[in-house]
């Protein structure tokens, strides 16, 4: 404790006097603009750096169930890929000799469970989406039903000037 005290002592009685020796310049700053030359003499790469920030925005499409059945697969393929390099990485680490054989057992027992666990519900998912798109049946829209749409809008009848004179039906 003592020891502590001399520690946070001598911190104190060299780091105080020194904070108040520096001074403060009293000098006012000036922040200068950047050089309007060298903006422009720039115009390729700095401007086509924003535009293409601006232009690399891909907005959200909203996905349909096609390509949600898509991403279950990948997905499903990635756990599988990610169990594979795990049981490499448990292999490796029972080579040099960093886990035992029964604790390399118990870590690759793990990770088929939970790989299973993941790969079952991903499946499932699939599945039931799957076979919703299969019952859905969607209508082909035609265009030649569109074309054949007339909407006719009749112009005003203007009234007449003369209040006796006879109103068009």
């Amino acid at each position: 404790m003592k020891a502590r005290l001399l520690v946070v002592a001598g911190f104190v009685l060299t780091v105080v006097p020194f904070t108040f020796t520096q001074q403060v310049s009293t000098k006012p700053r000036t922040v200068e603009p950047p050089q309007m030359q060298k903006v422009v003499s720039q115009p390729d790469t700095w401007g086509n750096q924003a535009v293409a920030d601006m232009l690399a925005f891909e907005p959200q499409i909203p996905r349909g169930p096609v390509d949600i059945l898509h991403e279950y697969e990948q997905q499903m393929t990635l756990i599988s890929q990610t169990f594979s390099a795990e049981m490499a990485g448990i292999t490796q680490a029972v080579y040099r000799r960093q886990v035992t054989r029964d604790q390399a057992e118990y870590l690759m027992q793990q990770k088929y469970q939970i790989a299973m666990m993941q790969y079952e519900v991903l499946n499932a998912l699939h599945d039931s989406l799957a076979f919703d798109v299969s019952r859905t049946h969607v209508a082909p829209q035609s265009q030649a039903s569109e074309a054949e749409t007339t909407i006719v809008v009749q112009p005003p009848v203007p009234m007449p000037l003369d209040p006796s004179a006879p109103r068009p039906n």
